[in-house]
């Protein structure tokens, strides 16, 4: 179960050192974190010597820690949520949506997962999980979306809204769970503003990765803003090119710099509820630094163990309320049975 939200509390050390919590699963004794560092050049048995993680005040061990993919290594597959808007805007874009798509395809491994929606006034699914539609269909498909929606308008806090929920209850598919959202930037009609979305993305979470078809110069400032706080919240990050190629390329390049910890916390107690994990390490000048709240919870066998307590709990209290009303009746019944035999015997 992935439950994560993130707090707004990074620090970098010297030499602009970064630090970006992407992703929690939580299965507690045990936890896997991504996170994704830059301009940190210590290998994996140095990270895991330097490295500190708390569950609130409890010290967590790293018992691994693993590039999530290495060339034709793969550590920990993905599940990617493509959303394409397909507002009228874009029409122009479509080729550079089409080198992106057919980049995505290459990159991903065999035990990957891709859906693609199209976003316009709603969310619509385009290429399932489960399906083997090809980069080239998929696009053909898309292309099909933007002379339907080209003027329904542009509702991407909405779109993400969704594909986030998509994303968290999505089954049969990788822990690992990322958002791509393709557009070339701006809102139209949409309800949901920024500052709601970002609210609602303070629960659980799902990094989001925009990837903006535009001129850094032409670009609607209000949205790269949201898109860069949207990233902020998330884990995630915003890309401007008008070359698909060249925002891929960013997007891949920070997928090649995550990696994953594995983490056991054996003394950890609050199961089930709300906590912070924060992830330290030190720097030139000073140490680099996030926090992150979480839900804690417990690994499927613990979950079963609690549950099991819980209903011998339940079973022990159903039986007293069966039987002390018993008792108390059969104890009333023997004490009028007694006064009415001492009444008898007495003389007359």
């Amino acid at each position: 179960m992935l439950t994560i939200l993130m707090v707004a509390d990074v620090s970098r050390a010297a030499g602009d050192s970064k630090l970006r919590i992407t992703q929690v699963e939580s299965n507690l004794p045990n936890l896997k974190l991504f996170v994704e560092l830059e301009n940190v050049n210590l290998d994996n048995s140095k990270l895991k010597k330097n490295l500190s993680i708390k569950l609130n005040d409890t010290p967590a061990q790293i018992t691994d820690i693993q590039s999530v993919k290495n060339g034709n290594k793969v550590a920990e597959n993905t599940a990617y949520l493509v959303l394409v808007d397909t507002s009228a805007s874009m029409q122009n874009s479509l080729s550079e949506v089409q080198s992106i798509l057919k980049e995505l395809f290459s990159f991903v491994s065999s035990e990957d997962k891709i859906a693609v929606f199209s976003v316009s006034n709603k969310l619509q699914l385009v290429k399932d999980f489960m399906s083997n539609d090809s980069s080239d269909q998929v696009s053909r498909n898309l292309q099909n979306a933007l002379s339907l929606d080209a003027s329904a308008g542009t509702y991407i806090y909405s779109g993400i809204r969704e594909a986030y929920d998509r994303g968290r209850t999505a089954p049969d598919i990788p822990s690992r769970r990322i958002i791509i959202l393709v557009t070339d930037g701006g809102v139209e009609g949409d309800c949901l503003s920024c500052d709601d979305l970002k609210n609602y993305l303070d629960v659980d979470r799902l990094p989001v990765y925009t990837l903006i078809l535009s001129q850094q110069a032409s670009i609607d400032e209000d949205f790269r803003n949201a898109a860069d706080q949207i990233g902020e919240r998330t884990g995630g990050q915003s890309f401007v090119s008008m070359s698909g190629n060249k925002l891929f390329a960013q997007f891949k390049a920070s997928q090649e710099k995550s990696s994953v910890l594995m983490l056991r916390c054996d003394n950890f107690k609050p199961l089930n509820l709300q906590a912070k994990l924060t992830v330290s390490l030190p720097g030139g000048q000073e140490e680099i630094k996030q926090t992150v709240k979480f839900t804690a919870t417990p690994a499927v066998e613990n979950t079963t163990e609690l549950n099991n307590q819980q209903n011998l709990r339940t079973s022990y209290y159903g039986v007293m309320v069966i039987l002390i009303p018993m008792i108390l009746s059969l104890f009333i019944i023997l004490v009028i049975g007694r006064v009415l035999i001492t009444k008898d015997e007495q003389p007359l």
